[in-house]
């Protein structure tokens, strides 16, 4: 059985602290109008990351990962769930990936491949199974934004933020036509205003996305073939430039609170920082705590 989600940030962290030390997480930074929020490596990991897919389980052998579960992830001694545990990393935590082992799964509720990545953080070393809704490649950063009632998420390190009265908007730090992560609240979903995009197709949907406790819906839309990046206003009143492709989460969390969640993107390692996003928010809404049989999370 699992512990109910924490409140805060940094109950989280220190619970986690408590089990592993040494990869214990750092309450996400108070958000300015703008920034970057810093979640270096744990102390004395190495390595180069492996220039993958975030969101992907592929074979990564090196490099770094991160952790996206809220309640932690468990380390085992051997690439069994059944082997002993020898540590628990936090939310938030990189560690170096050692190698990788194929065996195993495919997980409980999950579509994902067996397979396991050894690891170290620093303090112990062993195993973690590779689902990638528990951890991403790479390094993340962390941040909170409690106006909005989002205890935290995670995102690349060389992303950064701006921070508004109607949302919060992620983007690379450099680069031109580049893709936007855009996160709005609002009291009900229809004062977020219509769903999709005017010259937008959907290509898919699922009414069945659950982040952290929560089910909402995810739909993928496309624009047509001749069409070139948009500079334009969002509904926020954020800048954002329209791409080749545009995803779309939405879900209600109580009676007086609804969350928007989309993104503008021309590749799948930018679709991956959404799907990592989206596996790594906390909200501070009874579902997000409560107990959830995630196979291997910290218990």
């Amino acid at each position: 059985m699992h512990p109910s989600r924490p409140r805060l940030i940094a109950a989280l962290a220190a619970a986690a602290a408590a089990t592993l030390a040494g990869c214990s997480l750092a309450s996400p930074a108070s958000p300015s109008p703008t920034g970057v929020a810093t979640n270096p490596p744990v102390s004395g990991s190495t390595g180069t990351v492996t220039p993958a897919a975030s969101g992907s389980a592929g074979a990564q052998t090196s490099g770094e990962r991160t952790v996206l579960v809220q309640d932690g992830l468990r380390i085992h001694s051997s690439a069994s769930l059944s082997s002993a545990v020898e540590g628990t990393a936090a939310w938030g935590v990189t560690l170096t990936v050692l190698g990788y082992n194929a065996s195993g799964g495919p997980w409980p509720d999950s579509s994902s491949p067996g397979g396991w990545y050894e690891v170290q953080g620093s303090t112990v070393t062993g195993w973690i199974i590779a689902d990638p809704s528990y951890t991403a490649s790479g390094l993340l950063s962390s941040i909170g934004f409690q106006d909005k009632q989002i205890d935290g998420v995670l995102y690349p390190t060389n992303w950064t933020y701006s921070d508004s009265s109607g949302e919060v908007i992620f983007e690379p730090q450099t680069g031109t036509d580049l893709p936007t992560l855009v996160i709005r609240e609002a009291t009900t979903l229809s004062a977020l205003g219509p769903a999709g995009l005017t010259g937008y197709a959907s290509v898919s949907s699922n009414s069945e996305v659950v982040a952290c406790g929560y089910t909402g819906t995810l739909v993928k839309y496309a624009a047509g073939s001749a069409t070139s990046p948009q500079p334009t206003t969002d509904p926020g009143g954020g800048s954002v430039t329209r791409l080749a492709d545009f995803a779309q989460f939405r879900a209600t969390l109580s009676p007086s609170y609804a969350i928007d969640i989309e993104m503008n993107y021309s590749t799948a390692d930018d679709f991956a920082v959404f799907e990592n996003l989206l596996d790594s928010i906390l909200y501070p809404f009874p579902d997000c705590e409560a107990v959830t049989p995630t196979p291997s999370v910290a218990s």
